[in-house]
């Protein structure tokens, strides 16, 4: 690493604020706590994108389900409902 040990390289990347917090952890136990937390992260970052492709797939499933609605009724409360569901995204019908 070119002379620099771990330590002073952690500390040089580091805010401010996450310098104290880190220089605050018992000494033997900051690579743990840092594995860990990458460890979770990793996870929070794989949920968030499943979660992500869910949420497309629901809008898009509301979307079929509301135009197929209101092509046999186009008065039935649901269709204004489900439609209004999908305000800001692509499924959005402006109609009246």
């Amino acid at each position: 690493m070119g002379g620099f040990t771990l330590k002073q390289l952690i500390s040089a990347t580091l805010s401010s604020e996450a310098a104290e917090i880190y220089n605050s952890w018992q000494k033997q136990k900051k690579s743990q706590i840092i594995s860990a937390m990458i460890v979770e992260q990793d996870q929070n970052m794989k949920l968030i994108e499943a979660l992500r492709i869910r949420r497309e797939t629901q809008t898009a499933l509301i979307a079929k389900a509301n135009i197929s609605l209101w092509l046999k009724d186009p008065s039935n409360p649901l269709c204004r409902e489900l439609n209004e569901s999908l305000a800001g995204t692509i499924h959005y019908q402006y109609r009246n």
